[in-house]
């Protein structure tokens, strides 16, 4: 089974090259995807080591570089600086800063920017401060020069006793950082806008699918429904010909054969079949005209207030008789329902659909018609105690041409489209037609319409 259902999607596939190209987009838009991910994380990877190894060594130089005792000779000490920087291409300044005494400002006594050297530090520069507070803390902090950020470092230079000489300033041009980061951001766009074009692509060409799929999915079920249609009239008109033409040569008969010469009741009886026969062909018609007027949305439906109870009252009375005659016990108990809006004449063609099939679905018990009001509506339910619908039964039951196939129901005629388009009127009508049912127990059908509001 496996093997022959995968045979029939290889075989669609191949009828419909558009699948392919629809999976080969996918793949791209998946693949472009992922090599973006893993080329950024390995790129970030890559640059964020070079980046903390470049500061490592950095500061390993410029530690191993200077000393306690660096400070004591102005002129090796600017030639460490200018070695520093010419070692280190990120570095773009190294300043060493020094004060006579905890009350005098610091001044610049050597500098990779020679200009600087000689120059006064206010005592409000916090960062200093805070650095020749405690050689622990080494303040660090982002500048930004002419649209260019500097990463600042500040480390207090002690003796071997911990006592302050100067501070030594490093700062670090983040140029090749922010380049890199730049270049990235660029891929990313890049690459993202690549994979929104080919989504686009993707979605395109997946919405032509899919119109394709539903138009061959409407096909089928056209199809479906004509098949249904052919089953439903060939069993619905030939039942009432084959009764009409039998009386139909009864009568010929009678006149054709004076010396077999027919009863007046007999006449009457083949009048009164053949006119039920006509009857239930007028209403396979007449359902037939009702669908296709609903699907083309021109069924003539004239909204205006109607007293509920009293059709409800002309209906117990007809259908009491009806279920009488059946051996059913009819119930209906006359309640004051406010007006509601709806087509007098449809409303009553959806009632007579319901309690109709209510006595023809059941076989002993009761048919019981009440109604109530329910916020803003009057719900009208139509209760049996029939056969009753089964759960699966239940999810088709309002599709066209549906009936409901069991042994006790085989016998019944029905063109199964009653409850079609009995639901259909309703929602027009701004109501709806619900049902709930237990297979063996039997149905609840709730007509909802809205009360008339003035």
């Amino acid at each position: 089974m496996l093997k022959g259902s995968f045979k029939k999607g290889l075989d669609f596939t191949k009828r419909n090259p558009t699948i392919l190209y629809s999976l080969f987009l996918i793949v791209a838009v998946t693949g472009t995807l992922f090599f973006n991910s893993y080329y950024s994380l390995q790129k970030f990877q890559v640059t964020s080591d070079a980046l903390l190894k470049s500061k490592a060594v950095l500061a390993e130089n410029i530690f191993r570089i200077l000393g306690s005792d660096i400070l004591k000779d102005p002129t090796l000490l600017q030639n460490k600086l200018d070695r520093i920087q010419e070692e280190n291409s990120d570095v773009t300044n190294v300043a060493v800063f020094t004060r006579p005494t905890d009350e005098a400002p610091f001044s610049v006594v050597a500098s990779t920017d020679h200009e600087i050297i000689g120059t006064v530090v206010e005592e409000t520069s916090l960062p200093y401060l805070i650095a020749w507070q405690d050689a622990r803390i080494v303040p660090a902090f982002l500048t930004n020069e002419n649209g260019k950020r500097y990463w600042n470092v500040i480390k207090k230079v002690t003796d071997t006793d911990g006592r302050g000489l100067g501070l030594v300033l490093f700062q670090l041009s983040l140029e090749e950082h922010d380049a890199f980061v730049r270049k990235a951001i660029l891929q990313v766009y890049g690459v993202a806008i690549l994979s929104l074009i080919l989504v686009l692509l993707l979605l395109m060409n997946h919405m032509r699918f899919f119109r394709y799929a539903l138009r061959v999915t409407k096909l089928e079920e056209v199809d479906r429904m004509k098949d249904d249609f052919i089953s439903m009239a060939s069993h619905e008109l030939k039942t009432p010909l084959t009764v009409l033409r039998g009386y139909i040569d009864l009568l010929r008969d009678s006149i054709v054969k004076p010396s077999a010469p027919e009863t007046e009741k007999q006449t009457t009886e083949y009048l009164g079949n053949m006119d039920t026969s006509l009857l239930r062909l007028n209403n396979l018609v007449e359902d037939i005209l009702n669908v296709s007027r609903l699907e083309q949305n021109r069924l003539p439906i004239g909204l205006q207030s109607v007293d509920i109870g009293i059709v409800l009252g002309d209906l117990a009375k007809e259908f009491s008789l009806l279920a009488k005659n059946k051996g059913l016990v009819f119930q209906y108990e006359p309640e004051v329902m406010p007006p509601v809006t709806a087509d007098p004449e449809r409303m009553k063609q959806i009632l007579i659909n319901l309690l109709g099939n209510a006595v023809k679905y059941t076989a002993a018990g009761k048919v019981e018609l009440s109604a109530k009001e329910v916020e803003d509506t009057v719900v009208v339910t139509v209760a049996d105690t029939g056969f009753g619908i089964s759960s699966q039964s239940l999810e088709h039951l309002f599709s066209k041409f549906y009936r409901v196939k069991t042994d006790q129901t085989a016998t019944i005629s029905g063109s199964g489209l009653g409850l079609w388009i009995s639901r259909e009127i309703a929602r027009k009508m701004g109501g709806d037609l619900t049902v709930e049912s237990i297979e063996g127990v039997g149905s609840h059908f709730r007509l909802r319409l809205k009360k008339h509001s003035k």
